[in-house]
């Protein structure tokens, strides 16, 4: 959940094009109002704040420096422009007021969720407290390595490796080698272990 400041940047989050005709954008604010009020009926508080604060900041910041706005003389009622400029200045006056007061009453709302939503995120956190038992020193487990059976482990693979060097590889000698490797095999000194306290 974001808090209302953070949902004001993203509903200014749009691009605004001043050569796009204003009954264009007119038509665009109307789809934008509409999307508010379907998100409010859902129960999305936060996006119906977007949608509505996006609604508010484009007919107040960026369309009343539309240049339609400002080239149409409001004395002319016949130019298609004029109409245009009425209906802005009719959704001014009426509708924005309304939706002003929607985006404060949603702000409350939005910034009580969120503040109850920090106390308690910040009440599930583990607190020390004075009274509290100390955890107790952990000893390290005892010396377990066995360095006898690893020192007989490393003279054994000595052991092979001077074997295997000094033999040669005629037939009669590859016998005894394997011979030799299987009773190495057999013989083969047990790797320490490395025991853990349970």
């Amino acid at each position: 959940m974001k808090s209302s400041t953070l949902l004001v940047q993203d509903a200014k989050d749009y691009r605004f094009n001043p050569s796009i005709p204003l009954r264009i954008y007119l038509k665009t604010c109307i789809g934008i109002l509409e999307k508010a009020q379907c998100a409010f009926q859902a129960s999305d508080l936060s996006l119906a704040f977007i949608y509505y604060f996006r609604y508010v900041d484009l007919l107040t910041n960026k369309l009343s420096m539309h240049p339609e706005l400002s080239s149409v003389d409001p004395s002319s009622s016949s130019s298609s422009s004029s109409i245009y400029k009425r209906e802005y200045l009719q959704l001014i006056k009426l509708e924005v007021p309304a939706v002003c007061k929607i985006i404060e009453s949603l702000r409350r709302q939005l910034d009580s969720q969120y503040s109850k939503l920090q106390t308690s995120l910040a009440n599930n956190i583990a607190k020390p407290t004075a009274t509290s038992v100390q955890p107790q020193q952990q000893s390290l487990p005892k010396k377990s390595f066995d360095e006898y059976s690893f020192n007989q482990s490393i003279s054994f693979f000595q052991k092979i490796s001077n074997s295997q060097l000094n033999t040669t590889t005629s037939p009669q000698n590859q016998n005894q080698d394997t011979s030799r490797d299987e009773a190495y095999r057999l013989n083969y000194p047990e790797l320490p272990r490395l025991t853990f306290s349970t």
